[in-house]
């Protein structure tokens, strides 16, 4: 079993808005540009609320590094297909604070 399977089966719709509705009022203080930026590296916007409050600009480079608790993947690749995002959503909520 791949880790974005082992992610995908954690995955709760509800678990995860309740967790991106927590960075709502710092998302407002995000710098316009990097959100653009975001969205135009196909990064979804709740994806992009819980990244850009948590890791800032280094979010846009994190998304293309190769991370090991992702299979050695990059977040990225995750992103071509809904079940790859919600594993993906899984494993963000799973890092640490």
């Amino acid at each position: 079993m791949s880790m974005k399977d082992i992610f995908l089966v954690e995955f709760n719709q509800e678990n995860w808005d309740s967790f991106v509705m927590c960075f709502a009022d710092r998302f407002l203080q995000v710098d316009p540009k990097l959100v653009e930026s975001a969205k135009q590296k196909g990064i979804p916007a709740d994806i992009c609320q819980v990244l850009l409050c948590e890791m800032g600009e280094y979010a846009l480079e994190w998304m293309c590094k190769k991370v090991p608790a992702l299979g050695d993947q990059s977040p990225a690749s995750y992103l071509g297909h809904t079940d790859g995002a919600n594993a993906l959503r899984a494993a963000i909520m799973r890092m640490p604070r």
